[in-house]
Order: C-alpha cells, then sequence, then structure tokens
C-alpha cells in the first residue's frame, strides 16, 4: 500500500473515531463546580455582538464569576446597544445551554454546537451597566467596521443595502426574511451568509480570474492572500471564516510550492489538523463541513465538468464559472438539506447567473464603504450597486416563485445524508473524475 493511500486510510479512521465520540461517549461537563440557573452579578467585555429581529446576541467573557470559565452568551434588549469592547457590569440569571429540537423533530446539541466557540452558558435580558471602554485592536476593527455599516445604510435602500451588509460584513440577520427564504430556496444562502461553501466558490473564482490575467500561480497565490487577509479583517476574523479560508489556503499551497495541481492531501491533513484542534468542528460546525465538502468538490470536479460541459463557451470563463458551481455543491447538497431542509433544483442556474458578477457586488460595496464620506462619489458608486443587488433579489424572487424549483425536506435524517454522501463517494469512485485533469 502506498504512503498516500496509508495517510488516507490512518485519516479516515481518526475522523471516524472522533465522530463516533462526539456522538456515543461525548459526556464532558463544564464548569462542574459552577451553579447553573442562579442570578449573578458579573463584570465581563463585550466581544462579539449579532443583531436579531427584536434584540442583539452579545458575546462576553465575565471577569469574576467564580467556577466559571468560558464564555456567556447573553440576549438583550435592542436599546440600549454595546458595542465590541465596551466593559459591562451585568445582572443576569445564568443558564446553562441545553439541546434543543426543531419543529421537524431533529435534536439540535444547541449545547455542543456552543461549546465548540468556547461558549458555556446563556443569560436572558440581563440588566446592563456600561462601565467603560477597552480599545484593543478588535475595538479598533469594529470601529471600521461600523463606519462601513453606516455608509452603506446612508446610500443604499432596502433591500440593496440588507444585501450588501450581508456579503461584505457578514451581516445576515438585516435581510427581510422572505428574502433569505428566497435565497435558501434557490440556492444563493451561501453568498449572504460568509460560509465555508461562499469563500471556497470565491476564493476559487477570484484565483481562476487572477491566472486569466497573466498572473502565475505563484503570484497568483500571494495576491489572494492580501485579499483574503483584507476580507478576514473588515469582518473581524469570525473562526468560520478563519477555518474556511486557512482550508483553502492550505488546498492552493500545493501548486504554490511547485505541484501542478492542489492537492487532496493537504485538504484532509488541514480538517485532521483542526479536528484535533477541537473535535466540536467536525460534528457540529456546519462551516468547518462546508468548508471541507465544497473544496472536496472542487478539487475532485472542476475539471470533470469543465470536460464534459463542452458545450457551453469558454469565452470569458463562463465554462469555468458554471463548473465550478457545480464542483462545489457535488459533496455539499446532501448536508445543506440535512441542515436546511431544502433542496434547490434551480441553484446551479441561478449560481450561474449571480457568481460572476458577485465580485462586482464587492468591490462596489468596498468602494462605497470607504469613500461614503464623499457624497459626489458615494452617489456615483451606490447606482450600479444598487442596481446590481437589485438584479440579484430579482433573480432569486423570480426563480422562488417558479414550481419545482425547490423540494422542501423535513424528514431527510443524518441517516439520509451520510446514505447519500456515501453515494456520491461511490459516484466519484466510478467516474474517476481527477482523471479529467488539465
Amino acid at each position: 500500500m502506498s504512503k498516500s493511500k496509508i495517510f488516507l486510510l490512518v485519516s479516515l479512521i481518526f475522523l471516524s473515531a472522533n465522530f463516533i465520540w462526539l456522538i456515543y461517549f461525548d459526556n464532558q461537563e463544564y464548569n462542574p463546580d459552577f451553579i447553573f440557573d442562579k442570578f449573578y452579578q458579573f463584570e465581563a467585555k463585550v466581544l462579539d455582538r449579532d443583531k436579531k429581529i427584536s434584540g442583539w446576541n452579545l458575546l462576553v467573557e465575565p471577569k469574576d464569576l467564580d467556577n466559571f470559565s468560558g464564555k456567556i452568551l447573553l440576549y438583550t434588549d435592542l436599546y440600549p446597544e454595546y458595542k465590541q469592547g465596551d466593559l459591562i457590569s451585568a445582572s443576569a440569571k445564568v443558564y446553562k445551554p441545553e439541546p434543543i429540537i426543531d419543529e421537524s423533530g431533529k435534536s439540535f446539541a444547541y449545547d455542543k454546537y456552543l461549546a465548540k466557540d468556547g461558549i458555556y452558558a446563556t443569560g436572558y435580558r440581563p440588566y446592563i451597566k456600561r462601565l467603560g471602554q477597552e480599545r484593543d485592536f478588535l475595538f479598533y476593527i469594529y470601529q471600521v467596521k461600523n463606519y462601513f455599516w453606516q455608509n452603506l445604510n446612508n446610500y443604499l435602500v432596502e433591500p440593496s443595502s440588507s444585501l450588501a451588509k450581508g456579503m461584505l460584513l457578514a451581516a445576515r440577520r438585516e435581510i427581510p426574511d422572505e428574502l433569505r427564504n428566497d435565497f435558501a430556496r434557490v440556492g444563493l444562502s451561501h453568498i449572504i451568509a460568509i460560509s465555508g461553501l461562499h469563500i471556497a466558490i470565491i476564493v476559487w473564482l477570484i484565483q481562476s480570474f487572477l491566472i486569466f490575467i497573466g498572473l502565475n500561480r505563484k503570484k497568483s497565490f500571494i495576491a489572494l492572500l492580501i485579499i483574503l487577509l483584507l476580507y478576514l479583517f473588515l469582518i473581524a476574523f469570525p473562526s468560520s471564516a478563519l477555518r474556511a479560508s486557512l482550508m483553502v489556503v492550505f488546498v492552493l499551497l500545493g501548486p504554490f510550492l511547485g505541484r501542478n495541481t492542489p492537492s487532496v492531501y493537504s485538504l484532509v491533513l488541514v480538517a485532521d489538523i483542526f479536528v484535533l484542534i477541537n473535535p466540536y468542528v467536525l460534528l457540529y460546525d456546519i462551516g468547518f463541513q462546508l468548508s471541507f465538502l465544497a473544496v472536496l468538490g472542487l478539487l475532485f470536479y472542476v475539471n470533470f465538468f469543465k470536460r464534459v460541459l463542452v458545450f457551453i463557451p469558454e469565452r470569458f470563463k463562463i465554462r469555468e464559472v458554471f463548473s465550478v458551481t457545480l464542483a462545489a455543491q457535488v459533496f455539499t447538497w446532501p448536508l445543506i438539506v440535512y441542515n436546511f431542509n431544502i433542496f434547490s433544483i434551480a441553484a446551479p442556474l441561478v449560481n450561474f447567473i449571480i457568481l460572476p458578477i458577485l465580485p462586482l457586488v464587492l468591490v462596489f460595496s468596498f468602494a462605497l464603504a470607504i469613500f461614503g464620506f464623499y457624497s459626489p462619489i458615494a452617489q456615483v458608486i451606490s447606482w450600479p450597486l444598487f442596481l446590481i443587488l437589485k438584479f440579484i433579489a430579482e433573480v432569486a424572487k423570480y426563480f422562488a416563485r417558479i414550481p419545482y424549483t425547490y423540494f422542501q425536506f423535513d424528514n431527510f435524517s443524518l441517516l439520509y445524508m451520510c446514505l447519500s454522501l456515501a453515494f456520491m463517494f461511490l459516484l466519484t469512485y466510478v467516474l474517476k473524475p481527477l482523471d479529467y485533469e488539465d
């Protein structure tokens, strides 16, 4: 047996063992000496915030809570607002997260989902007093982000404003529910979620564009790395986007070091490392799962589809865009159906229409966010951006209203998802798509 096959076998055993341990044997107790379901007063620092329909989720790190280590997720009212870096005194009943059952009857391990990010308690509508502000590195990042947010708000009307903030600043909650549902039905949710699937597709397309304009693989990799760092800086380095970016970068590192093509082994290795550092990402981080499966699909199927779809013209990289769109969804669709209960027939076509103009949205949104202080320039930028975002919303709305463009699967269980993935892997073994490398 070759070294590469031994490596894949060992990795498969390692990941399978972690999967089984998480499902059947993970009984780890966090903060066992801490008494939950009790009122506490404590000082804390606001690490992050996420806007909901009727309030905010504040992620805080308590400083003087005896026998407790980790972070607490506090659900607060819309007003007054608290920002990243705020030092607060909070009085709240502190709860231990528990698994929840959704409307379709699926059990969701909410406690483990939070634990993967070091969150071990929750609190609802606490009394909060602001004590001051800690101006660290992240504080200044969020100041820039808030400045961008305000500029997009000032020059764009809804739903364009919400879409721009969702795509550029990861502010998905700002988008109206009806539009979010339309995006889910046509397979566009990834463009407003800064998800692993979204980052994998965008990075792949940017790299293809950089090579298309004449940069060699090494120069395009360096340019891509700079673009990714700037983007992660802008959205304040969320863990999901950081993991997805690292996964894609490690895979593309092969061509940078001189290999002809990106390596499946690099992808598996970086997945092993992530799981070794934090086992919970394997089962409870959909961003990690989508990143891995999307990149795996890109590695196996981009060139396969480029060879099969010969009837699609190569001009303006049309065939490349369609191939990337299809390849990224080969292994991700079972996971998407399991988590969101929707299978979109229209997804390949809608993504084919929207993905080529997505870089324009990011460029115009970024420019408007920067130059919002100067009205003449901002007005010039905002009009084409508004039209592009309006077009995206109308495309999603149009295809979501066509009968049979999507199907609802409320009983798509974990078993069905695993069987579907197994079928796709078996199909890949039969098709041998890597034989179609350029």
